[in-house]
């Protein structure tokens, strides 16, 4: 019997992206693929969060959001061919090889909003 093999979440601030006016789940992707590159290539971007794939749950509380925007992008392992504690440039490899030549299963955008901060995350399921 074979086991699904874990998904890994890599989550990078994307703090110059805003959403267009009409935007749909379906083209996000296409919208948005290049600028992802762009970001993963990055060297000085750090990597907001890696593991698991978050619940997204801040429950309106300013201080667990960001005041912005978020790419967030779910692969399976077995996909990427990393594990979680794999060296960071090669957590960004294998997350940019994926981005560069597959097209996500599902795409969204999720929208927390506290008292004075509102956090976009854009997920990328592959």
């Amino acid at each position: 019997m074979k086991t699904e093999s874990p998904v890994l979440s890599l989550t990078l601030e994307a703090s110059n992206v805003t959403l267009a006016v009409g935007l749909t789940d379906m083209n996000l992707f296409s919208h948005f693929q290049s600028k992802a590159v762009e970001l993963l290539k990055n060297d000085a971007l750090s990597v907001y969060h890696l593991g698991m794939v978050p619940d997204n749950g801040a429950d309106g509380i300013d201080e667990s959001l960001i005041d912005g925007t978020l790419f967030r992008f779910d692969v399976s392992q077995d996909l990427l061919g990393i594990e979680e504690d794999a060296a960071p440039h090669l957590v960004k490899k294998a997350f940019l090889t994926v981005v560069e030549n597959r097209n996500p299963v599902y795409s969204t955008v999720l929208e927390e909003e506290g008292e004075f901060k509102i956090e976009k995350t854009i997920v990328f399921q592959f």
